[in-house]
């Protein structure tokens, strides 16, 4: 997905105001990570939106431990002690 001036606009905005609220010791990365966590890439909200409609609809998935062990058997791991 191409990058809008848009969200280029969006993204200053958003670091000069963490910057006026004394972020000046973060990286570009780390102003990025928390504007990104609240403007997620249309994709993510989308997969985010149909994983909430399959909860609502019963889905539950599987438990982690399940996942895990299959995971770990899938990729030669053993499970840490």
């Amino acid at each position: 997905m191409a990058t809008s001036e848009a969200e280029i606009d969006s993204f200053a905005q958003f670091a000069k105001q963490q910057l006026a609220r004394g972020a000046a010791g973060l990286s570009l990365e780390e102003l990025f990570d928390p504007w990104r966590i609240r403007h997620p890439p249309a994709e993510d909200a989308g997969a985010i939106e149909a994983s909430v409609r399959d909860m609502e609809a019963g889905e539950a998935g599987r438990p982690f431990d399940e996942f895990a062990d299959e995971f770990r058997r899938r990729n030669d791991l053993r499970e840490s002690p």
